[in-house]
């Protein structure tokens, strides 16, 4: 009888320590499953008949995430002026960049023998693409932990040019945006600064003087380049993401937006002559990090969306060290052009605000519809994995009511790695959008846009200097009006396709396509045939 009564106790207690084990367990484990919870999404999957093709794409980011910054490079180009688009893409330290072509369904590495190797050790953060020596082929900037680079384009490769270090030497260059600010015809360039990655002390710094510098390179006119970034107003410490150079008042220079860290949106008003000066927007503290710049809403004015930290983690675990009174803002945002330098932030009226952790993003007219669509990059490569919901990457399609839902689940276009940037091209020449995601420490995806109804015109500039923030203004025999920037850099350490492509929808013909220059040339064509690639000589 004793012995029974020692069993019970004994099963007691070990029954007991199970379920205080157990409790212990759920209680671990419930904040996870709430942190879960809070990461989901907001908006539904879409409808749509837009699909896409995986293809393959032999290139995986090796990212050193404990001795580099978080990033890397990516760009659209045509490296021999076929007019089919190549991507080029970022190595890690010990990895060389690659360069890739589409053929036979399969995109192929070309890099050999095109594109020299970078020094080992060397991360490549950022990239930008456009012809500077007038030789009918792309040169390549591109951004790294060493500095900033130039690959210029000959018959037979690409050679490559040290150009520079920042000027503050705690400072990496992340990326590059192209533009030409004193309307002198030659190429100038914004570096975004971050602080180099040994001397981070944080990513939730607001308050106190830290970051990198960020600066601007003028042209010399001869393909050299100075710091003129204190006298164009531009000077100041703050770690960096991107910036893109657009002109947001239609008066034919190139203004500036930038991304930063840990802070507000900054935006920049161009006097024509290189001299900038704040604009007013409506950003509170943020961390805006990638740069879409397009004309949403067909107004003929240039609107911006910011992708951000969105609901990932609770606010209160990224407001870092503002004050209760200082406010703070996760969403994405949308910033309407109200026209005279006035805008308004219309992300939760579009339903574009409430996502998760974003990077790299991008306007374009995915389904060809007349409406531009919104890409965005997602996830975090430092966050543990069993804290953060993997997010798919973004495609928010825009329908009639202006409003935007995600449908990269249903298009067959998901992404479900360490997205830094989406890069959009036409990568096989069908006239459809294709899509390839740049991933941080993971292998890139490719998608091919399957061709749908809807009718299209590809608009190719000169890919000089000229065209850099061009206005073209395309009219259907509907009455219906479109206009798109030559906008370089966009999306984040990336540039995007030089090719303005116009979803015409259902309309059939059209009426006349204008170009407006920022050096005053004005060219109107009347009534392009739809369905093609239309080449438009230089600017007279």
């Amino acid at each position: 009888m004793q012995k029974h009564i020692h069993l019970t106790i004994r099963i007691c207690a070990i029954t007991t320590a199970a379920v205080i084990a157990g409790w212990i367990v759920v209680a671990l484990l419930l904040p996870i499953f709430g942190l879960h919870l809070w990461q989901q999404e907001a908006e539904l999957q879409g409808r749509t008949s837009l699909r896409f093709s995986r293809a393959a794409l032999p290139f995986e980011n090796k990212a050193d995430l404990d001795a580099s910054l978080p990033f890397m490079a990516g760009a659209v180009l045509d490296v021999d002026n076929d007019g089919r688009e190549e991507v080029f893409l970022g190595g890690g330290k010990h990895q060389n960049d690659g360069l890739f072509r589409l053929e036979n369904g399969r995109f192929v590495n070309i890099t050999d023998g095109l594109f020299p190797p970078k020094a080992d050790g060397d991360a490549s953060m950022g990239a930008a693409s456009l012809d500077i020596n007038d030789d009918q082929l792309p040169d390549i900037f591109v951004a790294r932990e060493s500095g900033l680079w130039l690959y210029e384009s000959s018959p037979d490769g690409y050679k490559a040019r040290f150009l520079s270090t920042m000027p503050q030497d705690n400072t990496v260059p992340l990326s590059i945006a192209l533009g030409d600010v004193n309307g002198d015809g030659w190429v100038d360039f914004y570096a975004s600064g971050y602080i180099r990655n040994d001397l981070v002390e944080g990513t939730t710094i607001f308050n106190k003087p830290y970051g990198g510098y960020s600066a601007l390179f003028i042209n010399n006119g001869d393909n050299s380049w100075h710091d003129s970034t204190k006298e164009a107003g531009l000077f100041r410490q703050h770690n960096t993401f991107s910036a893109v150079f657009a002109d947001l008042d239609n008066d034919h220079d190139s203004d500036l937006v930038i991304a930063q860290d840990t802070g507000h949106v900054e935006m920049y008003a161009n006097d024509g002559r290189g001299h900038f000066s704040p604009i007013p927007n409506p950003s509170v503290f943020s961390y805006p990090m990638g740069v879409a710049a397009g004309d949403y809403d067909n107004d003929g004015l240039i609107d911006l969306y910011f992708s951000n930290v969105g609901h990932t983690m609770p606010a209160p675990l990224v407001r870092g060290d503002l004050t209760k009174d200082q406010p703070f803002n996760p969403d994405y945002m949308l910033f309407h052009n109200e026209g005279n330098l006035r805008f308004t932030d219309q992300a939760r009226a579009r339903h574009a605000a409430r996502y998760g952790f974003g990077w790299g993003v991008v306007f374009a007219d995915m389904n060809l519809d007349g409406r531009e669509d919104i890409l965005a990059a997602q996830n975090y490569a430092r966050f543990p994995s069993f804290l953060a919901t993997t997010y798919p990457g973004k495609l928010l399609l825009q329908y009639a009511n202006g409003r935007f839902r995600p449908v990269e689940k249903r298009s067959h276009a998901k992404n479900n790695h360490y997205g830094i940037a989406p890069l959009v091209g036409d990568y096989n020449n069908d006239g459809q959008p294709d899509l390839v995601w740049a991933n941080l420490a993971g292998p890139a995806r490719a998608y091919l846009g399957r061709p749908g109804k809807n009718h299209w015109l590809k608009v190719r500039l000169p890919n000089t200097t000229r065209s850099l923030n061009a206005i073209v203004t395309l009219t259907t025999d509907e009455g219906r009006t479109l206009t798109k920037q030559r906008i370089a850099s966009q999306g984040l350490n990336s540039d995007q396709t030089r090719d303005l492509v116009f979803g015409l929808g259902t309309a059939s013909a059209i009426k006349t396509l204008r170009i407006q220059y920022q050096d005053g040339k004005d060219i109107t064509i009347t009534a392009p045939a739809i369905d093609q690639l239309l080449l438009v000589g230089a600017a007279p």
